[in-house]
């Protein structure tokens, strides 16, 4: 399988809105000022709602309401408001997907999100600047299976039912694509124009000791197996949380009280994140 072909093939109908490359842009404009973003953001209303709902959310816990996206942008920031505004586009992004009828999508992005909301928290309690990047990376990590869905469905098939509790579905990614969701999807981030330190989180989720930054990719590593663990584990059988490697707690110096901490946490904000994102009430199952 020619990895690049089948990505540039995805990238043509999976592509962010103009809005979002628009704010980039603004963004790393040294010459474009706070106030600027929030009257780019404010062109796109419903991008504009999402965004407050979310600054009004416990997802920040502000004391008091956010009620312009000037002040939004002054209190979260503008890398941490762009990582919000690119993770709300991402399910409208995917909306043209034709196989939707073989895959759970509330179920995909429900775990997506949790993996997201994990990482942010962990990296929270490590001190992790800019943790919305983690939120980001977690709710990219596995955008592959949606491109390889869409591409070649009869390999998604051949993945899905070749799953069990012995071995880990990255293995099975490999064995029969010769490569794994994690890759793919990563390909699929550099059409997207993402940051290098994107790339790495989610080309490396299963390898974090590979990773340029080995500490942040380990909260990667460790959100991902605990999200599927709490999403996938009755379907497949497979013990994601025994997966987690050993190296991922010593570079992030984490265990799994913190782990579970941050899980109820993030189980607070998925409902949250799910409706700005979706429109839709996927509660947490």
């Amino acid at each position: 399988m020619n990895i690049d072909i089948l990505v540039k093939s995805a990238s043509r109908l999976f592509s962010l809105p103009e809005i979002c490359m628009k704010i980039q842009d603004v963004i790393y404009d040294p010459s474009s000022s706070a106030a600027d973003i929030a009257k780019l953001i404010a062109i796109d209303p419903a991008l504009s709602v999402r965004l407050l709902k979310i600054a009004n959310s416990s997802f920040y816990n502000f004391p008091s309401q956010i009620d312009s996206l000037g002040r939004a942008v002054n209190l979260i920031g503008t890398e941490d408001l762009y990582n919000l505004a690119l993770a709300t586009c991402t399910p409208n992004a995917f909306s043209k997907l034709s196989n939707s009828d073989l895959i759970d999508i509330g179920s995909f992005w429900r775990h997506s999100v949790m993996t997201g909301l994990i990482g942010r928290s962990l990296g929270q309690s490590c001190s992790v600047r800019h943790s919305e990047s983690l939120f980001l990376a977690g709710l990219f990590h596995n955008l592959g299976q949606l491109v390889v869905l869409e591409q070649v469905p009869e390999s998604y098939i051949k993945i899905e039912q070749s799953k069990d509790d012995n071995k880990s579905p990255w293995e099975i990614e490999k064995e029969i694509l010769e490569h794994t969701y994690s890759e793919i999807g990563s390909k699929l981030l550099v059409h997207w124009k993402m940051p290098t330190n994107i790339l790495a989180l989610v080309s490396d989720q299963h390898n974090p000791t590979a990773s340029i930054d080995p500490r942040t990719a380990s909260l990667v590593h460790i959100s991902s197996r605990a999200a599927s663990q709490l999403e996938y584990n009755r379907l497949t059988g497979f013990d994601f949380n025994q997966s987690i490697l050993p190296v991922a707690w010593e570079s992030t110096g984490l265990d799994n009280e913190d782990l579970h901490t941050a899980i109820s946490i993030s189980e607070m904000n998925c409902n949250t994140m799910l409706s700005a994102m979706t429109g839709k009430d996927m509660q947490v199952a």
